[in-house]
C-alpha cells in the first residue's frame, strides 16, 4: 500500500464561507486558487491538494489522517448550518498510464488512477466526490425522516387515526416541511458544475466519476423518497384538518343541544 495515497472527501455543513476561508489559508501561507464555486488550497512545503467546495464539502488529496483531521478543526468557524454528524468517504490514488477509477477487490478500496499530477484533473474528479458526499448526507436526512413517520400510514389504515396529539403532529409536519425543503434548495449542488462550460475537455473526468459512484440513479432514489415525504406531509395535513372539521362539528351539535334545552325551559316556563 506504500504506492497509494489518501483521497478522502468530507462534509461538514451546509455550506461554506469560501472567501473566509480563503483568507484564512492565505493567511498561513498557503497557495490559494479561488473561483465561483470552489477554493483550492496548496502548499509546497506540504505536498497534496485541498478542494473546497460552496456546497460544505471538502476533497483531500496526499494528506496523512491528522492533517484530515485538523483541516476538519479548521473549516469549523466558516461553516455555515454545520451538520451534526460528519461525513466521509475514503478512496486512494496512485500515478499511472491511464486516469481511472475502479474498485480493488482484494483489499475492498476504491482506486483512483492518475496519469498526471495536473491539479485540474484533480480538481474535475474532485467535483464529483463532492456531489457523492453531499448526495449522501441529503440520503441519510430523508431517510431518517422517512423512518421516523413510516408508521403513520399503517397506524391510520388499522386505526383511522393518528396517536399524536394536535400539537405533535403539526411538529411532524414542521420537521417534514424542513427536511424537504432544505434538500429542495439544495439540490442544485447535484447540477453539472458551471466550472465545466469553461472547461468542457476536464467534464470526462467528472463523468466518469459520477458513473462510478452511480450518482444520478442516487438522485432519481432521492426524488423518489422526496415523494414519499410529500405524500407523508399530505396525510398529515389532512389528519389535521379531519380533526378541525369535526371539532367544528362537535362544537356545532353541542350549541344546537344547548338550543333545544333552552327553548324547552322557556317552553315550560311559559
Amino acid at each position: 500500500m506504500r504506492s497509494y495515497l489518501r483521497c478522502v472527501s468530507f462534509c461538514t455543513a451546509g455550506s461554506y464561507d469560501i472567501l473566509g476561508l480563503a483568507n484564512f489559508f492565505k493567511k498561513k501561507a498557503y497557495f490559494i486558487r479561488l473561483s465561483r464555486d470552489a477554493l483550492h488550497v496548496t502548499n509546497l512545503k506540504r505536498p497534496g491538494d485541498i478542494f473546497f467546495f460552496n456546497n460544505g464539502s471538502f476533497v483531500c488529496w496526499g494528506f496523512k489522517k491528522h492533517f484530515e483531521e485538523k483541516l476538519i478543526s479548521f473549516v469549523k468557524p466558516f461553516a455555515i448550518h454545520p451538520l451534526l454528524h460528519l461525513e466521509t468517504d475514503h478512496f486512494f490514488y496512485r500515478y499511472g498510464q491511464e486516469t481511472t477509477i475502479d474498485t480493488q477487490e482484494k483489499h475492498r478500496l476504491d482506486i483512483i488512477t492518475l496519469d498526471s499530477e495536473d491539479a485540474q484533473i484533480k480538481l474535475a474528479i474532485s467535483y464529483g466526490l463532492a456531489q457523492s458526499i453531499k448526495l449522501e448526507t441529503f440520503e441519510e436526512e430523508i431517510q431518517e425522516a422517512i423512518k421516523k413517520n413510516n408508521y403513520l400510514p399503517e397506524e391510520i389504515a388499522t386505526r383511522g387515526v393518528i396517536s399524536l396529539s394536535r400539537r405533535a403532529i403539526f411538529k411532524r409536519i414542521g420537521e417534514i416541511f424542513i427536511a424537504r425543503s432544505s434538500i429542495n434548495l439544495n439540490i442544485e449542488y447535484l447540477d453539472a458544475p458551471e466550472f465545466f462550460w469553461r472547461n468542457p475537455n476536464l467534464e470526462p473526468y467528472y463523468i466518469m466519476v459520477k458513473k462510478f459512484l452511480d450518482i444520478p440513479s442516487r438522485v432519481m432514489a432521492l426524488n423518489q423518497k422526496l415523494d414519499v415525504l410529500q405524500e407523508l406531509l399530505d396525510i398529515l395535513n389532512s389528519q389535521v384538518q379531519h380533526r378541525h372539521s369535526s371539532l367544528l362539528e362537535s362544537i356545532i351539535i353541542l350549541l344546537i343541544i344547548v338550543e333545544i334545552i333552552i327553548s324547552l325551559f322557556q317552553f315550560h316556563v311559559v
